[in-house]
């Protein structure tokens, strides 16, 4: 089991390391092209990217956008709209501060409002040089509650923290993409702020975007689509993967990755999940800014001694369309031998169909995502084994030179894939999200905001937190805060 001083100490480690080698390169020279992130309170679904449309100080504003080649479809990440991007070297700090009213944290007990104040800061650095480009984004903080938010304990504070560290190194013919993705919260990422966890629990670091960062399938991720309470917890995913250009319209992929999902507060209805995946494909590309891929991928998921174990084997053929700068589509369908394997019971084999669908839009004035997604996961930590399906959608405005507002909605389906036991029911948990966001810039480097959104979740099985059960768990959340972000700071 993983200390929360040992999760906070691995991410403080790795980031200062890849800052110290950033700052001694950025002392050579070299610099090329780059891209800006700073996390927004209700981003796009692109995972590791923190993509939102907004106002703030943006390293990209008056330079044309840089060109990017369509990333490979077969591998780990996926299409989005590369409008932003910029011939920079830079690192960025931002700070953001919250004061919201909630319901019960738990969304179980429901015993009146509770107040909560949220402080996260942020880092951004990106470097790039002729082979090889370099993205950090580094967020942490803290928040406080004006009374104990579990019933039976004097829990009034706790730590968060976020961490994406990317290295793309390039040759003639071929690309190496080395990456991880690590967040601690205390809760799940969809009950942290929404499905995209911190980057929306610390309400909000500016609008600007990293439009040359690699956007990583979010469904890749160990998955946290189903509220378990209030338990610290930290997940984390770590990805390479190869592209070797085999023509000038052929590329192929070899992908490797391994994620995990590990809860730091001990309860007996947790379920620690550790998977690795290979992944292997084809990329064609064809027409003006098209592509088809076909893929194999085998993934293999680990419950622990107790829990059953899983294995899927699963085709895809994809086919992305980078329309223009502004404008990504992607479209999958992955027929799949789904291997059950117990201990006790022996293994069971039969077949689910899978499929990853999205539309990304980011201009000056609107930016949008609409996503589905149906996959085998890992069960959020609830369920040793899930199949889910999920529906996300963001619509942002910019309304006015200083003022942006966005919609934000999403469903997730998780059903298990065993009965917990004879003649019992397949457990099966139903999440709703729905919230807006209004941003208004003060200045060039300060910035406020209004947020809001609801969260609901129904099952056949109970949720409990700290003794009280339910088959609902309902929350509300307002917020008022303000953040801050310096101009983009060069690095020569």
């Amino acid at each position: 089991m993983i200390t929360m001083r040992k999760g906070g100490s691995a991410l403080i480690t790795i980031a200062l390391v890849a800052l110290w080698a950033t700052t001694s390169r950025a002392q050579q020279g070299g610099a090329q092209a780059g891209g800006g992130l700073l996390t927004a309170a209700f981003p796009a679904s692109q995972a590791g990217t923190g993509q939102t449309s907004g106002s703030a100080a943006n390293p990209s504003e008056g330079q044309p956008a840089a060109p990017t080649a369509m990333p490979p479809l077969s591998g780990a990440r996926v299409l989005a709209p590369t409008f932003g991007s910029t011939s920079e070297n830079y690192w960025v700090p931002a700070l953001a501060c919250t004061e919201y009213a909630t319901t019960d944290p738990s969304g179980v007990n429901r015993s009146g409002l509770f107040s909560e104040s949220t402080c996260d800061a942020n880092l951004t650095l990106q470097r790039v040089d002729r082979h090889s480009q370099l993205n950090l984004a580094l967020t942490g903080g803290g928040f406080y509650y004006n009374r104990p938010y579990e019933t039976g304990t004097n829990k009034q504070y706790g730590t968060d923290g976020e961490l994406g560290l990317f290295e793309t190194v390039s040759g003639r013919r071929w690309n190496w993409l080395l990456g991880d993705q690590g967040t601690y919260l205390p809760e799940g990422s969809i009950g942290a702020g929404g499905l995209s966890g911190i980057t929306s629990f610390a309400g909000g670091m500016g609008g600007a975007a990293m439009g040359s960062a690699p956007a990583l399938n979010i469904g890749l991720s160990p998955n946290q689509s189903i509220y378990s309470g209030t338990n610290r917890r930290f997940s984390d995913l770590a990805v390479s993967e190869l592209s070797l250009t085999a023509s000038p319209r052929t590329t192929l992929t070899a992908t490797a990755m391994f994620g995990t999902l590990q809860f730091l507060t001990p309860s007996s209805t947790s379920t620690d999940d550790r998977d690795w995946t290979v992944m292997g494909g084809y990329n064609r590309t064809f027409g003006r800014g098209s592509e088809i891929a076909l893929t194999y991928e085998e993934m293999h998921f680990n419950f622990g001694p107790i829990n059953p174990g899983m294995i899927d084997h699963a085709a895809s053929i994809l086919y992305g369309r980078q329309v223009s700068s502004k404008l990504a589509v992607q479209l999958s369908v992955a027929p799949s031998a789904r291997e059950i394997t117990s201990r006790l019971a022996g293994s069971t084999t039969n077949l689910f169909i899978s499929t990853y669908d999205s539309l990304s839009y980011r201009a000056q004035r609107w930016d949008g995502t609409l996503r589905f997604d149906r996959a085998l996961t890992g069960g959020a930590g609830v369920l040793a084994g899930a199949g889910t399906t999920m529906v996300m959608g963001m619509l942002g405005r910019q309304l006015s030179r200083r003022v942006h507002a966005s919609l934000n909605m999403a469903y997730a389906d998780n059903r298990a894939l065993t009965q917990s036991s004879s003649g019992a029911p397949q457990a099966a948990y139903d999440y709703v999200q729905a919230g807006a966001n209004l941003t208004h810039e003060l200045g060039q480097h300060i910035s406020m905001y209004l947020n809001y959104y609801v969260q609901r979740e129904t099952s056949n099985t109970s949720l409990c937190e700290v003794g009280a059960c339910s088959t609902v768990f309902f929350r509300q959340v307002g917020g008022f805060g303000f953040n801050w972000h310096a101009r983009p700071i060069k690095i020569d």
